[in-house]
């Protein structure tokens, strides 16, 4: 069961409270402790072994400061912690040292129950690398979560984790090539108008977990919206979710399809039209950016899980150079020798990244398909702004 309604941020005493009055009991997915684990190696190796317990099973929440009774939380003790980013920190250089493969995606907030007392809470993904093994010290164990806790994992738990993560990652791929290839064709869930196309898609990793759906509601297509930079286009539901378009009388321009299980499919047919098979680089950059930051805005208030899969296509892009403003640095105007521009997956663990730096690597592949080493639109701080 799920014991919060809302992002993990967002969490607040009465949440907390609203934990006891309703009995949550511990199950897979949540774990109460009364105590923070000393910094001991005792207190470490429990550390590890309850988020890669979670890691390595269904993810789930490990909450300190809560009384409980046989599972059900009885009383809102709370923790007496004077630094809450040194302990932070040193679960995070734990998960760096003590647990192979690194566990990523672990998240942390602290909760004011009054007086000096917090809530400690730790979210943990279930994770696409699983499974984890914590090394530390002389100990070297896999762990897994049940009903009743933290177990160690045998040789067949151990078998099916390692084929659900080979599994998981397969899947992933296959999705994107598919709908890569459907995209090319045309067999998509709108007729697309001819030419090159920019495609995005966003995959978390809970997306194909078995029945995983989300409630997105009836109103949800202003959240997904085909372009940042128009303000009227048309929507409807599909039977895999919902679809918002910007349609004309040649077909469709571009989309958005929301799908139940979290997945969402961005396909623009229009910011790469022209017969002189340009780019221009701050045009669609910039769009590129504002659209995955409302994208996972909207993410974030749904509910829908990291980490997640950010993948940038392009299709049909043989022969296209950058714009003639972004060329003026060369003689020669290197082009895309590619049909197909399949840009290596980033991965996104949590809400708070800045979305320009997300994107970076993506950015960089496009003008490197062109012949340039960067794209010059990143600042020595890191961050994306309009050169042109």
């Amino acid at each position: 069961m799920e014991p919060f309604n809302k992002p993990l941020r967002e969490i607040k005493a009465d949440d907390i409270n609203v934990i006891i009055e309703n009995k949550i009991p511990e199950d897979r997915g949540l774990d109460y402790k009364r105590e923070l684990p000393p910094e001991t190696p005792a207190g470490n190796k429990e550390l590890l072994k309850d988020i890669s317990a979670f890691a390595n099973t269904v993810g789930g929440y490990l909450v300190y400061g809560i009384d409980e009774e046989k599972g059900v939380p009885i009383k809102v003790y709370g923790v007496k912690i004077e630094d809450f980013d040194k302990f932070k920190q040193r679960s995070e250089n734990l998960l760096r040292t003590g647990v192979a493969p690194v566990i990523r995606g672990v998240d942390y907030h602290q909760v004011d129950v009054g007086g000096l007392k917090k809530v400690v809470i730790i979210k943990i993904p279930r994770s696409i690398a699983r499974p984890h093994v914590v090394r530390i010290d002389n100990y070297f164990r896999f762990h897994g979560r049940n009903s009743s806790g933290v177990h160690q994992l045998e040789i067949e738990d151990l078998r099916r984790a390692f084929l659900e993560s080979e599994t998981l990652a397969t899947k992933i791929r296959n999705f994107r090539n598919d709908r890569l290839s459907a995209i090319s064709t045309n067999e998509t869930f709108a007729p697309l108008v001819s030419g090159a196309k920019i495609v995005l898609h966003i995959i978390p990793d809970s997306s194909f977990e078995i029945g995983k759906k989300y409630n997105l509601g009836e109103n949800c297509s202003s959240s997904f919206p085909p372009s940042y930079s128009i303000g009227g286009y048309n929507s409807r539901i599909t039977f895999d979710g919902m679809m918002t378009y910007w349609p004309d009388l040649q077909g469709v321009y571009c989309y958005t399809h929301i799908f139940n299980n979290g997945i969402l499919e961005r396909v623009d047919a229009n910011m790469l039209i022209g017969s002189d098979k340009k780019i221009i680089p701050p045009s669609y950059e910039e769009e590129m950016i504002a659209l995955l930051n409302n994208y996972l805005g909207s993410f974030k208030r749904y509910q829908i899980e990291l980490p997640a899969w950010i993948c940038l296509s392009l299709i049909d892009i043989k022969g296209y150079v950058m714009g003639t403003e972004a060329i003026r640095w060369h003689k020669a105007v290197p082009s895309i020798t590619q049909d197909e521009l399949s840009i290596l997956p980033i991965r996104i663990e949590s809400y708070d990244l800045p979305v320009d730096e997300i994107l970076k690597p993506a950015f960089d592949s496009v003008w490197n398909a062109c012949g340039y080493e960067k794209c010059p639109g990143y600042g020595k701080d890191g961050k994306w702004q309009r050169y042109f």
